[in-house]
C-alpha cells in the first residue's frame, strides 16, 4: 500500500516538475520570505539548513550548510567512543535552533560513479525502476550491489527525451563508513556527494535507501493540509457571505423597486385623475363655448313666436330639438323657425291636429341645434302681434287730432 502511494506521489511530483509552477512557487516563496523578519525567515526556510558530516583520516568534519553555503562547524575525533561521538554530534546539532535540521553524510565525488543518460520522457514516471533495469548496462554493478539516485538535468520537448544524471555508490563502500560514524548510532537523513570538503556544493541527491533514513515527522504535510482546509473553509465562508450580502442587496433593491412601483402607480393614478378632471373641465368649457345656451334659444323663440302661439314642451337632446305646442298658424312656423340662428332644418312631425277646446292647431316640430358660440350676437325680436294694437291706436289718435284741427273755425 505504501509503495503504491509512493509511486503515485512520485508520478504527481514528476508531472508537476514538467510545469512552470515549481519555478513560479520558488520565486514567489523567496519574495514572500524576503518580506518577513530574519528569525521567521530562518524558521520557515529550515529545510535549507543542514549539518554535513564527512569522514576524515582522524576526525569527523561537521559543516553547517545554509542556503547552499557550507561552513565548518566543528570536528570530532574518531578515536572517541561511539557514545561520545554521538553525544558531540547531538551537541553540535542542538546549537542550531532549528527543529527541522537535517543530518547529511557526504562523500567526495571521486568515490562515486556518475553517468549521464538519455531516456525517453515516458520513463520519468518510473525513473528509479527504469534505472534499476539499466544498472548492469550502464555500470559494472547490479542494482542490488549499489546505492543510487538520479536527477533530471534537462527535458527536450521536441524529441521527448530526458537528460538524467545517475550517481552510483557501492554498498561495500558506504556501509562501513556509516557504521564508523558514532558506531552507527546516528541516523542520517541523506547521503550525498560534494566536490571539496571545504567549499564544494552538494549534488542534491540522496543515496540512502528510504528504509535507512532518519524517521522524522514532516510537519509540512499536516500544516499544508490544515492550511488548505482553512483556505477552503474561508473560501466557502467568503462565498456564503458574498451570496448573503448579494441576497440582502437584492432584497433591498427589490423593496425599493416595489416602493417606486407603488409611487409610480400613485403618480399614474393622480395623472389620470388630473387628465380626467382637465378633460371634464375642458369638455364643459368647450360645450359652453361652442354650444348655445338654452336660455338664449328660448329668448330667440320667444321673440320669433307671436302671441297666438305657445309652447307646451321643448326638449333638447343630442343636438335634436323638439317643440310641441299650439298655434293658429302652425304651418307658418316652419319659415319662422328656419330663420333662427339656433335651429336648422325645422320640419313638422306627424300631422297638424286642431284642438276644439282652444280652437288652435296642435303641432310637433323637430329641428337640429346649431353650434352657435355663446358670445355670438343674438337678435332681439319684438312680437308683431303685440305691437299691432298700439300702432293702430296711435294712428287713430293721430287721425283724430288731424280731424279736430281741420274742423276748427
Amino acid at each position: 500500500m505504501k509503495e503504491a502511494l509512493d509511486r503515485q506521489l512520485a508520478r504527481l511530483r514528476t508531472r508537476l516538475a514538467k510545469t512552470p509552477l515549481p519555478g513560479f512557487f520558488s520565486w514567489w516563496g523567496t519574495e514572500l520570505l524576503a518580506c518577513l523578519p530574519p528569525r521567521w525567515r530562518k524558521l520557515l526556510s529550515g529545510n535549507n539548513e543542514a549539518l554535513l558530516v564527512e569522514l576524515g583520516e582522524t576526525e569527523l568534519v561537521v559543516s553547517h550548510e545554509q542556503n547552499n553555503v557550507a561552513v565548518e562547524f566543528g570536528r570530532i575525533a574518531r578515536d572517541l567512543p561511539a557514545e561520545s561521538q554521538a553525544a558531540e554530534l547531538r551537541r553540535l546539532q542542538a546549537r542550531i535552533e532549528n527543529p527541522g535540521l537535517r543530518m547529511i553524510y557526504c562523500l567526495p565525488e571521486s568515490r562515486a560513479l556518475t553517468r549521464s543518460l538519455t531516456l525517453p520522457a515516458a520513463a520519468e514516471d518510473n525513473l528509479r525502476q527504469v534505472l534499476g533495469f539499466e544498472m548492469d548496462r550502464q555500470t559494472p554493478f547490479k542494482a542490488d550491489q549499489v546505492y543510487y539516485d538520479s536527477r533530471v538535468i534537462a527535458r527536450d520537448a521536441v524529441s521527448r527525451n530526458l537528460r538524467v544524471e545517475l550517481v552510483v555508490l557501492p554498498r561495500s563502500l558506504l556501509d562501513p563508513q556509516l557504521a564508523a560514524v558514532a558506531g552507527g548510532a546516528i541516523e542520517f537523513d541523506a547521503v550525498d556527494v560534494r566536490g571539496d570538503a571545504n567549499s564544494g556544493v552538494r549534488r542534491g541527491i540522496n543515496l540512502l535507501p528510504a528504509e535507512r533514513r532518519a524517521k522524522r515527522r514532516d510537519l509540512r504535510l499536516p500544516l499544508n493540509l490544515g492550511l488548505a482546509a482553512l483556505a477552503v473553509i474561508l473560501l466557502v465562508f467568503n462565498m456564503s457571505e458574498s451570496l448573503s450580502n448579494r441576497q440582502a442587496a437584492v432584497e433591498t433593491m427589490q423593496a425599493e423597486v416595489d416602493k417606486a412601483a407603488v409611487a409610480a402607480r400613485e403618480v399614474l393614478e393622480l395623472k389620470k385623475n388630473l387628465q380626467d378632471s382637465i378633460g371634464g373641465a375642458n369638455f364643459l368649457a368647450e360645450k359652453k363655448h361652442n354650444g348655445p345656451l338654452v336660455v338664449a334659444m328660448l329668448n330667440d323663440l320667444t321673440g320669433r313666436l307671436n302671441d297666438d302661439t305657445y309652447l307646451e314642451r321643448l326638449s333638447v337632446e343630442n343636438k335634436q330639438v323638439q317643440i310641441q305646442g299650439q298655434s293658429k298658424e302652425a304651418a307658418g312656423l316652419i319659415s319662422v323657425l328656419g330663420a333662427s340662428p339656433f335651429l336648422a332644418n325645422p320640419k313638422l312631425e306627424g300631422q297638424i291636429q286642431p284642438d276644439p277646446r282652444t280652437g288652435k292647431d296642435r303641432f310637433t316640430i323637430s329641428a337640429e341645434q346649431k353650434g352657435v358660440p355663446i358670445d355670438a350676437p343674438v337678435a332681439t325680436f319684438t312680437n308683431t302681434a303685440r305691437k299691432a294694437p298700439a300702432e293702430s291706436g296711435a294712428k287713430e289718435e293721430t287721425k283724430g287730432k288731424e280731424a279736430a284741427g281741420n274742423g276748427a273755425p
